[in-house]
């Protein structure tokens, strides 16, 4: 920040004397120049490419025209380059991104869009909170895909089929939206080739443009893409129903790519996209870093129709994403749920983000920052000393002339320091033929006689300025004007900025005594005995030691005992490049600070957090040998008559017995059931008078009481295959082995089979105020990796589930109803209670802090 004098506040005129002025602040004659040690970048993105969406800005004010005139010579240089016409804003089918200034990505997931209880959808619910929270959206992005996908072989296409309802029910949410004046976006995963093939091998982007015309959506968002490749924009063609692409790295030019990604050309056809505006990220390695100054919008310079979401999606602070979004006159990715990382919106965001916005579509939809005459970026309208840097921040503004000659000025304050600010009206043309002037921030009229206007803006703060001498054909100039002074009554300073995770909550089970009240019965009574086909785990004080595998959301290498935190970089030359690297078929979380609330919270913890240490009694208590088998669940079905509500993937390859009871196929009895909910598997143990395990049971069960085993067998991992699958990563599985092949020589020390290795397993379900989860152990035989075949880019990671089948590791999945989370390779086994167990719901007594420490390199060792 540079140093500051105060002066005396001059006189005010009483027609925009809305409160006491603040104190007017002056730029000191010596400047504190401030040095960054720039740090390495975990980037937003995933490809291996980093375009740059911004052209610089200038030194100063005095360097401002010359800055100027090259940056429209470039303009001009590239438009004759690609032949630019821009009539890709004529088609009616895309050109309302011209008007969408906030979009959200949301999980169809989320607990205010899907209410899980009544098995319905809720996108009024959704958006009224967003309309109260922020001020609503212009267009969403619906994403159901990573990160879940690759826990099996369905493809992300499949993800859309399977939830709930189907496509059906997509169109139906597609419809709600659209009544409300939101367009639909849905997200793609180009790298995502590892899965099952659509039929025919057809390629994604006839499968995309058929499914969205199917559903009505409007286009994709192309997660990791720098640029949307012209074969997607001629597949909406070909189908007859055009679609936007927004790609996630914005469709600026990278090199280092294909030459399609080298190019301007593809914003003949796309006209949407995300920007990363931010230059580097601070020592936490998630914190973004923004330059003082903001950069120009290279896109939106090409074409003023243009528009851009700036992201900044692990932002607590979103001051400075939004800054330099109204700076360009472009939108927001006003992005919260991030894997079920919930980054809310602090209520100073909030506001700001709902005048932002407010201010943003009335000018849009006048045409004074979308189809403009001429745009002027750090416009020495808003008056500044001639050689006072940019970069040390204080008001700075664009302005924006319409066809007409009016002009409105959009300004913000880079520091952190209310301040006024001079601007100079005379360049403006209407303000020679007698404009009328309005402060639009405050929603008030200013003396139109005064050339030049003395504003004022509040730290980190916002302004506009309009001069029109069209007043009477200006739609509702009057109404902006009201909400806006109804808006601005209270400062941005007095709503608060303070962000913290969310809170969760460990779902409660049930009681299970009756599986060993009935063994009892059956064996006359005998103390010893244990239910029919399960293990007794003796009381034990156990070190719960565990580590979740997110890849994104916190992942700190100090802290890491197990190896789950990337010993790479994640930019070139110290980042994997995916698939080609051998260390991309083990997927780990990006090194940077665990404090946004990535894993789950337990009773004892304050926060969620990736790493959990906590000394434990359990037991005793019984847990199944082996997992539930086909045969098991075919014998539930047939004693209860259990027929789903919504049979979509419900035992997949079982038919119809002569009773209209589902039967696995012939020989397959004895195999791991899955293509189960987590409710379907809690409503097997129930019957059985059992529960599922928690997740420190299971992993009890997995190490015995020696904390430090990796593996059920010790901390060989066997990469013969001999006491557990080898994975596979071919896209067509191979049939699942069946249970006990791999026992006793992969049992545990407890003599419990098939943990690892076999199929991911259920364990305890997860939840805060948006989203629901479920830990799973154990990991399965399949490990797909992704692909940097066409469309698709080399990746910095494998995005794909991770592989897990370490103990100590969980694997996280987000929960929304029974079609969703039915998986091929997802599992389970139950756990019943001992009359002198722990007590439910929770089944342990907390013994306290663990007083060890590992080290961290038997683990490394592993790792690497």
């Amino acid at each position: 920040s540079p140093f500051f004098f105060t002066a005396s506040p001059p006189s005010m005129p009483p027609v925009h004397s809305r409160r006491p002025p603040p104190r007017i602040f002056a730029y000191h004659s010596a400047y504190l120049l401030l040095s960054w040690a720039l740090c390495s970048c975990i980037l937003c993105h995933g490809s291996t490419t980093l375009p740059n969406p911004l052209f610089a800005p200038p030194l100063d004010a005095a360097s401002q025209p010359a800055w100027l005139a090259a940056l429209k010579a470039q303009r001009e240089q590239i438009k004759q380059k690609i032949n630019y016409s821009g009539a890709v804003y004529s088609d009616p089918a895309v050109n309302w991104t011209r008007l969408s200034f906030v979009q959200p990505q949301i999980h169809v997931y989320d607990k205010y869009l899907y209410d899980y209880a009544e098995h319905r959808f809720t996108v009024d619910k959704y958006l009224d909170d967003l309309k109260a929270r922020y001020g609503g959206i212009d267009s969403v992005l619906l994403w159901p895909t990573y990160t879940n996908i690759g826990i099996d072989a369905r493809n992300q296409f499949d993800y859309y089929r399977a939830i709930p309802g189907g496509l059906e029910a997509l169109t139906n949410v597609t419809a709600a939206f659209k009544k409300r004046g939101v367009r639909v976006l849905w997200g793609y995963n180009p790298w995502d080739q590892g899965t099952r093939l659509e039929p025919n091998s057809e390629p994604h982007w006839k499968t995309l443009a058929d499914l969205l015309k199917k559903t009505g959506g409007d286009g994709f968002n192309g997660d990791t893409m720098n640029v949307m490749y012209k074969e997607f924009w001629d597949a909406g063609v070909a189908a007859d129903y055009h679609i936007v692409g927004e790609m996630e790295d914005g469709g600026y030019p990278v090199t280092g790519a294909r030459p399609e990604d080298d190019s301007y050309e593809s914003s003949q056809w796309s006209t949407m996209g995300w920007g990363y505006f931010y230059t580097d990220r601070l020592e936490d390695n998630i914190t973004t870093y923004f330059e003082i100054a903001p950069g120009i919008d290279k896109l939106k310079w090409l074409d003023g129709r243009r528009m851009t979401h700036v992201c900044d999606r692990w932002a607590k602070n979103r001051t400075e994403a939004m800054q330099y979004a109204f700076f360009n006159g472009v939108g927001y990715e006003s992005w919260e749920n991030v894997w079920a990382v919930f980054m809310h919106m602090t209520p100073r965001d909030g506001e700001a983000l709902r005048r932002m916005a407010t201010l943003l579509r009335w000018l849009g939809e006048e045409a004074y920052v979308q189809d403009y005459e001429d745009w002027e970026p750090f416009t020495p309208d808003v008056v500044r000393p001639p050689t006072l840097p940019f970069s040390l921040g204080g008001p700075m503004g664009s302005r924006f002339t319409h066809k007409s000659g009016d002009c409105a000025w959009l300004v913000v304050n880079r520091a952190s320091i209310d301040a006024m600010f001079e601007l100079d009206l005379s360049k403006c043309p209407a303000y020679g033929r007698s404009c009328r002037v309005f402060d639009l921030y405050h929603g008030v009229e200013l003396l139109a006689s005064e050339a030049t206007q003395s504003l004022e803006i509040e730290a980190n703060g916002f302004a506009s300025v309009l001069c029109t001498n069209r007043f009477s054909e200006l739609r509702n100039l009057s109404g902006l004007l009201q909400e806006m002074s109804n808006l601005t009554k209270a400062p941005l300073s007095s709503y608060s900025s303070d962000w913290k995770p969310l809170p969760q909550q460990q779902h409660p089970s049930k009681s299970a005594l009756d599986a060993y009240k009935n063994s009892k019965t059956i064996t006359g009574g005998a103390a010893t005995a244990s239910p029919e086909g399960m293990v007794e785990i003796p009381k034990t004080t156990f070190r719960f030691h565990a580590a979740g595998t997110e890849i994104e959301g916190g992942c700190e290498v100090d802290g890491d005992d197990f190896g789950v935190c990337c010993r790479h970089g994640t930019t070139l030359p110290d980042a994997l490049t995916c698939p080609r690297d051998e260390a991309c078929r083990t997927p780990c979380g990006f090194h940077s600070k665990d404090d946004r609330g990535v894993d789950v919270q337990f009773p004892w913890e304050t926060v969620a957090a990736r790493f959990h240490d906590r000394n434990l009694e359990l037991g005793p208590f019984f847990i199944d040998k082996h997992l539930v088998t086909k045969g098991d669940f075919a014998k539930y079905l047939n004693a209860t008559g259990y027929k789903p509500r919504d049979a979509y993937n419900f035992l997949v390859g079982w038919t119809a017995g002569e009773n209209g009871t589902l039967k696995p196929p012939a020989g397959e009895q004895q195999q791991p059931v899955v293509w189960v909910s987590l409710n379907e598997s809690r409503a097997y143990c129930e019957w059985a008078g059992k529960r599922l395990p928690h997740v420190y049971e299971w992993q009890l069960a997995a190490q015995g009481p020696d904390a430090k085993k990796i593996y059920p067998w010790g901390d060989d991992p066997d990469e013969e295959g001999a006491k557990h699958p080898k994975a596979s990563a071919s896209n067509d599985p191979k049939p699942l082995p069946e249970v006990g092949n791999f026992s006793p020589q992969g049992d545990s020390v407890y003599g419990v089979a098939d943990l690892v290795g076999l199929v991911w397993q259920y364990t305890d379900e997860f939840s805060d105020d948006h989203t629901r989860t479920v830990l799973l152990k154990g990991s399965s035989a399949y490990a797909p990796m992704l692909s940097a075949d066409f469309p698709a880019l080399s990746q910095v990671g494998n995005w794909y589930f991770p592989h897990a089948p370490q103990v100590n590791r969980h694997g996280r999945m987000m929960l929304m109803d029974d079609s969703y989370e039915r998986a091929g390779t997802l599992g389970f086994r139950c756990a019943a209670d001992h009359p002198e167990g722990q007590p439910a719901p929770y089944h342990f007594r907390d013994i306290g802090p663990s007083a060890l420490k590992e080290s961290g390199s038997k683990y490394t060792k592993l790792f690497v």
